[in-house]
C-alpha cells in the first residue's frame, strides 16, 4: 500500500490473500505479492490484485515497485510503483458488440515515503495513480472512467512493545474535500497471537493473527450496514 514500506520487511516475503465481498457468489478481491529486501541495494516488489465477478467482469492491477532508504537521512525511505490497470469483461463477449475490443490496459504509478522517527513511532505518505489514467471497454465510449488520484497520510505508535495503534487520512474520488479517517489497533500476545480491531466511517473490523517462525496467517471480518459482511 506504501511502496516505501518495503524497506521494513525481512529479506524475502510472499503474501497471498482472498477477500469474499458482501456474500455475493463469485465476487472476490484477490491479492498476491512478493518482495525482496537487500538493505545495501533496496527492496523490489511485484504484486497482482484482482477485483472481479467470476466469468463476467475483472479489474486487475499489476505493480512493480522499488524502494530504498534515503542516504544521510536516518529513518527515511522512499519508494515508487509502476502500475498497470487491466480492465476486461469476458461476460460481455456474448453480445458480439463490434465496439468491444477486449481488455483495456493503461499504465500508472504510485509514490510513497516512510519515516521511522523511533522504534515506536512511524509516519507514512502515499500518492496513488498520480497520472490518473482513463479506462474504457467500448471503442465508442465518449467519457472513459478515470482512476482518480488519491493521497493518504498516516502514523503508527507502539505502546510497550505490545499494542500497535494506527491512524490515517485518505482522500476519495480525487478530492481533498472528500476525506475519510481510519483508526486501527493490534495487540500481540507472546509474539504469536494477534487481536485486531478497526473503525472507518461507521464500519467496524475485527481480526485474528497467528505467527510462527517463518509464516503468519490472518483472518478478518468487516461489517457494512447496507452491503453486508466482508471476510478476508
Amino acid at each position: 500500500w506504501n511502496p516505501a514500506g518495503m524497506t521494513q520487511i525481512g529479506r524475502f516475503e510472499l503474501t497471498g490473500c482472498r477477500t469474499l465481498l458482501y456474500g455475493v457468489d463469485g465476487l472476490s478481491n484477490d491479492y498476491v505479492s512478493m518482495a525482496y529486501n537487500d538493505p545495501r541495494i533496496g527492496a523490489l516488489g511485484l504484486s497482482w490484485v484482482r477485483l472481479g465477478l467470476e466469468d463476467i467482469y475483472h479489474e486487475d492491477a499489476v505493480n512493480i515497485a522499488f524502494a530504498r532508504k534515503v542516504p544521510y537521512v536516518p529513518g527515511l525511505s522512499a519508494g515508487a510503483s509502476l502500475k498497470f490497470f487491466i480492465l476486461s469483461a469476458p461476460g460481455y463477449e456474448r453480445y458480439n458488440d463490434p465496439a468491444y475490443e477486449g481488455r483495456d490496459v493503461k499504465p500508472s504509478f504510485d509514490l510513497g515515503a516512510h519515516y521511522r522517527a523511533s522504534e515506536r513511532l512511524t509516519f507514512g505518505v502515499t500518492m496513488y495513480s498520480v497520472n490518473e489514467p482513463e479506462l474504457k471497454l467500448l471503442r465508442t465510449t465518449e467519457h472513459p472512467a478515470p482512476v482518480l488520484r488519491e493521497t493518504a497520510i498516516g502514523a503508527s505508535y507502539v505502546f510497550r512493545e505490545l499494542l500497535l495503534t494506527t491512524f490515517d487520512l485518505r482522500t476519495r474520488q480525487g478530492s481533498f474535500k472528500n476525506t475519510i479517517g481510519r483508526f486501527g489497533s493490534e495487540l500481540w500476545f507472546f509474539d504469536a497471537v494477534a487481536l485486531r480491531g478497526g473503525f472507518e466511517s461507521g464500519r467496524l473490523t475485527a481480526g485474528l493473527g497467528l505467527k510462527g517462525a517463518r509464516w503468519q496467517v490472518d483472518v478478518m471480518l468487516e461489517t457494512h450496514y447496507d452491503l453486508g459482511n466482508t471476510y478476508q
